[in-house]
């Protein structure tokens, strides 16, 4: 179990979630087990080439330093076919795995920026 130090957009009251790793690439973001409200979403591992610098603001919410172990995530929503299901690159979900926070940044700098999984190559 995770606490939100930074809240999920639509998801604003939630304090705890947790993640269930389906594979090396895919996890689902279990937000609310009473409603069975999930988000899938894909590690960033299984991106190439993807920096994202965070501000000090969501740094120091998260509790996160040089040393800290991160995991990072990017939302999709299913489509069919699974090729053509949309992936978030603008709002990572942020794990402090040291300390079990969890937060979604917003990259400010950037246009709205969707791929899907074939553009991937998933």
């Amino acid at each position: 179990m995770y606490e939100v130090k930074v809240p999920i957009l639509g998801f604003d009251k939630i304090k705890y979630m947790n993640i269930k790793k389906l594979d090396k690439d895919f996890s689902i973001l279990q937000i609310d087990k009473k409603d069975n409200t999930n988000m899938h979403m894909i590690s960033s591992n299984s991106i190439k080439s993807f920096d994202i610098e965070f501000d000090e603001s969501f740094l120091k919410k998260m509790q996160i330093n040089k040393d800290t172990k991160i995991s990072f995530y990017f939302s999709i929503v299913i489509n069919n076919p699974v090729a053509n299901s949309v992936v978030n690159l603008t709002a990572p979900i942020v794990v402090n795995e040291d300390k079990k926070l969890l937060g979604q940044y917003i990259i400010k700098k950037s246009t709205s920026f969707f791929t899907t999984m074939s553009e991937l190559s998933i």
